[in-house]
């Protein structure tokens, strides 16, 4: 018996180290030791190096140049896109700069600047899915100052956009480009008697208007498709390319119904001469009989403003 006593009191003995080294040692069950289970050391199961989850990154940079020019730039990126803004300063003069990308196709940069004497401002958008893009333009100088602005496909080649300046004296001028399949065209506009003094898109609530993929005209002229057997045909053009454009009847409530009725303008076939023949967007076109507002001859239509352009092809 005596034996026994003694060995068990000397495996007890030997037991409570063990466990009181368990709670800060180097082995077994261990919450900071190097061994086994381990929640923060070097080796076993080691929760702290699990990967944290993705975040996007943002970058910041400032710097100055020789010039004394500052500059900042800050950007972000993630899976849904990027953005970025640079802005730099010198004395009274400034710009700053933005771009952004998303991943559904959207994209947008834009620029504006002073220097206590001119200013700018810029900006364009679209989307590389379906090729439209918009973009504004604006500036000022003690001599005078001016607007741009258009919209266009670059995958179907249109573009539509106007301009107007005004100089010290007061003296405003109006500007028009068209571009259609290569050919760009400079022409006067026809100032439209309902909208005319209408803001940018004014003809359609302020809202912008874009051609609608797989559409006659973009859906500017009715909402059928390229082609559709239920359309009503008013004839066929051909086109200064000699590529031959069939016209089709203008559905009401649609923006070419707008137009023709701000103009007092009457669609009819094509084919006879003499006629307005309207180039729409997306390679579409109607014609009408003229009037005491809109003589005979070609027209582009800037859908920005719901104005025809007289078409004269640039030098």
């Amino acid at each position: 018996m005596n034996a026994q006593r003694i060995a068990a009191i000397a495996l007890l003995l030997f037991l409570v180290p063990m466990a009181s080294d368990a709670r800060g040692g180097g082995g077994g069950f261990s919450r900071g030791g190097g061994g086994g289970f381990s929640r923060g050391g070097g080796g076993g199961f080691d929760m702290h190096n699990d990967a944290p989850a993705s975040h996007p990154q943002s970058y910041s940079h400032s710097s100055t140049g020789p010039a004394g020019t500052s500059r900042t730039t800050t950007a972000t990126s993630g899976s849904n896109g990027y953005a970025r803004s640079t802005t730099a300063t010198n004395g009274n003069a400034t710009r700053t700069s933005t771009g952004s990308a998303s991943s559904n196709g959207n994209y947008s940069h834009s620029s504006s600047g002073t220097n206590g004497y001119a200013s700018h401002n810029s900006s364009t958008s679209g989307n590389t899915n379906t090729g439209n893009y918009n973009h504004n333009g604006s500036g000022s100088t003690p001599y005078g100052s001016y607007s741009d602005s258009g919209s266009g496909n670059t995958y179907n080649h249109t573009y539509s956009g106007s301009g107007t300046g005004t100089n010290a004296y007061g003296q405003t001028y109006h500007s028009s480009t068209y571009a259609n399949n290569g050919t760009v065209y400079h022409g006067a506009t026809v100032t439209n008697p309902v909208y005319g003094g209408y803001p940018v898109y004014g003809w359609n609530g302020g809202y912008a208007w874009y051609a609608a993929p797989y559409y006659y005209g973009g859906g500017f002229w009715g909402a059928y498709a390229i082609g559709a057997a239920t359309a009503v045909t008013y004839g066929a053009i051909v086109a200064a390319n000699n590529q031959t454009i069939t016209s089709y009847q203008v559905e009401p409530s649609t923006p070419g119904a707008k137009l023709l009725a701000s103009y007092h303008l009457t669609q009819t076939p094509c084919g006879p001469p003499d006629l307005v023949v309207i180039f729409g967007p997306n390679n579409s076109a109607i014609c009408a009989k003229p009037n005491n507002l809109v003589s005979a001859g070609n027209y582009s239509v800037n859908s920005q403003t719901l104005t025809i352009v007289s078409e004269k092809p640039a030098p």
